[in-house]
């Protein structure tokens, strides 16, 4: 394992270096981030804006609600990030874009109030957050 921190999406047009280890990794059950990734839940690490580079590429962004901006590829259609209007000073990136989605082991639960039957027992022993997010 490297100290690099890299990723990109599954076509490789985009690409991206982070300088520092994220502040938080959690699964996010909300039923936003179910349908933006046709996923149970998406597994978000925040890390600090300022250490997030692209290094390749530009993705399109979805404004899935009043704060939310979810940025994605446009061509293979890859979740990278998810950024807020509110706060600049933090970006989620999907943990598997990531080149080492192992690397950093999730924290959380967030959101499980949206928590599908079939997620229900995923990482039991994570502590949960029940509120719903904006973005």
């Amino acid at each position: 394992m490297s100290d690099a921190i890299t990723g990109g999406c599954l076509c490789g047009r985009i690409h991206y270096r982070i300088d520092k280890p994220p502040r938080l990794v959690c699964h996010c059950h909300c039923r936003l981030c179910q349908l933006a990734g046709g996923a149970l839940f998406l597994t978000w690490a925040t890390f600090d804006a300022a250490a997030f580079h692209l290094t390749a590429g530009e993705p399109a962004i979805h404004e899935s609600s009043a704060l939310g901006r979810r940025h994605f590829c446009a061509d293979c259609g890859t979740p990278l990030m998810m950024t807020m209007t509110d706060d600049n000073i933090r970006v989620d990136v999907t943990l598997a874009s990531l080149d080492e989605p192992d690397r950093f082991p999730a924290q959380h639960n967030i959101w499980v109030g949206s928590r599908r039957s079939a997620a229900k027992g995923f990482d039991s022993a994570l502590p949960s957050h029940l509120d719903e997010p904006e973005g």
